[in-house]
């Protein structure tokens, strides 16, 4: 992995990306930097894992005092892998075909319980209506086929946070954003999961990004 001042990050060969950006102490989201670099190995995609606390300066938010420098250098990153996909013609900045952006967070066993996984689009802001309703028919179908026990909610307590959609509609004319073919989720994994079953999370969202690449990244 290449290291920044305030990430570290690998280039891939799909039309994806995953992070965990609050994958260091103190507030840690313990355990996602596993979860991401295991996505990372087994599918070859693009990552980003954070190696500053978010106590510090936090990755997920707009850009602002105190973490200016550090999400600046987030989404610089983010800009050089989709270019490197090939997904952005010379002096665009809309995306050619449907990209995907899975942020792999933490979140404790309440309120959803030990075995949930839920998902943030802030109702449908960060992601099409057709990719959230791939993404969501997928990783219900993903996790089933390991336990009928895991629940996925979607946009309830962990809705995402503004910055998500940036990278879609833009922020203002600093930061104009990839358009409508950027997809970006939150997924918020209850600390059971990440704990006791990291292998599993990892191998259902390799099948996602998989199922990704066949469904959207070849046409």
């Amino acid at each position: 992995m290449i290291t920044g001042n305030y990430i570290k990050y690998c280039f891939g060969s799909q039309s994806c990306h995953v992070d965990a950006v609050h994958a260091t102490s103190p507030q840690s989201d313990r355990f996602t930097d596993e979860i991401v670099a295991g996505i990372i190995t087994k599918t070859g995609c693009a990552g980003i894992i954070g190696t500053v606390s978010r106590t510090v300066a936090d990755l997920n938010r707009p850009p602002g005092q105190g973490n200016e420098e550090a999400v600046w250098e987030y989404r610089d990153v983010i800009g050089q892998f989709l270019y490197n996909t090939g997904l952005l013609k010379p002096g665009s900045r809309n995306l050619a075909r449907p990209y995907l952006h899975i942020g792999i967070h933490g979140m404790k066993d309440q309120p959803h319980g030990p075995l949930s996984i839920e998902v943030g689009t802030i109702h449908g802001k960060t992601c099409s209506v057709r990719v959230k309703k791939w993404f969501g028919e997928t990783l219900k179908a993903k996790v089933r086929d390991y336990s009928p026990d895991i629940k996925v909610i979607f946009d309830k307590h962990w809705v995402g946070n503004q910055s998500l959609a940036s990278h879609r509609w833009g922020e203002g004319r600093r930061y104009p954003g990839y358009g409508k073919n950027y997809n970006a989720f939150q997924v918020e994994i209850a600390r059971t999961l990440r704990e006791y079953h990291r292998q599993e999370m990892i191998d259902i969202f390799t099948a996602v990004v998989a199922d990704f690449t066949l469904m959207f990244s070849r046409r």
